[in-house]
């Protein structure tokens, strides 16, 4: 069944509460998700106080702080204010690429997710995926993220385009989302595409939620679920599971 744009966005922007329900049945893929992110802020957080505080900051700061005991900028070089600024720009660092490396690496735990999502959803088993699914994952996952710096530098740089920007930052980030499962799905990269323009607001409503702080970037696994979702329930997806009739889950 067809829907208008408007119906289009209404579900793409509803897919994230549909992926909370899917997680709360299946608690191990929540776990699956949050692992990679929290794994990586432990490490981050220990080479910051271990290696970067511990070896480089004191003993540069104590030295200059000595250096410069009588002299009005002293208090510039005091050893814990300088600590706590670097704390403060690197969870800043983190937030901006930090999430980004973790996404990236983490993608094919995310095919995972994406993958039992549909599964559920459409009750239609998928191909099962091998190691260079798992590759193309990860270089799809650097590729995307590539072009979503170069379209902030574009918005940022050329006002002009800016609203033009950001209604396509808009409609790929949701593409991007959606698409993980369509490459699942073995699609070639055309197909996809006019998936993505013959279903724009799909991507456009589940594309909203990426310009929500830290949701993005921090919860991609979640809208990894909301992209299978997404597809589960459209015309794709029928396609796909009258393709696969012959299994069950």
């Amino acid at each position: 069944m067809s829907h208008s744009p408007i119906q289009q966005i209404i579900i793409g922007f509803k897919a994230p509460f549909h992926s909370v329900r899917f997680f709360k049945l299946n608690k191990g893929m929540l776990l699956l998700g949050v692992s990679p992110h929290i794994l990586n802020l432990l490490l981050y957080t220990w080479l910051i106080r271990n290696i970067v505080i511990a070896k480089w900051i004191h003993p540069l700061f104590n030295s200059l702080s000595l250096k410069w005991q009588d002299s009005f900028i002293a208090p510039i070089f005091n050893p814990t204010f300088i600590e706590i600024v670097v704390w403060i720009v690197g969870f800043l660092f983190y937030g901006v690429f930090g999430t980004a490396f973790v996404n990236a690496y983490a993608s094919p735990l995310y095919d995972i997710i994406a993958q039992k999502a549909f599964e559920k959803t459409s009750g239609t088993l998928m191909r099962k995926q091998g190691l260079m699914d798992f590759i193309d994952s990860i270089i799809s996952e650097f590729t995307k993220g590539i072009i979503v710096i170069s379209i902030i530098i574009i918005s940022f740089f050329v006002q002009i385009f800016a609203p033009l920007v950001f209604f396509i930052g808009i409609w790929y980030l949701g593409w991007s989302s959606i698409d993980r499962t369509l490459l699942l799905m073995n699609l070639p990269l055309r197909k996809r595409f006019i998936f993505g323009i013959r279903n724009w607001g799909l991507c456009v409503g589940l594309g909203i939620w990426n310009y929500i702080p830290l949701i993005g970037a921090i919860f991609s696994f979640a809208m990894a679920a909301a992209g299978a979702i997404v597809v589960a329930e459209s015309k794709a997806g029928e396609a796909y599971v009258d393709d696969q009739n012959d299994l069950t889950l």
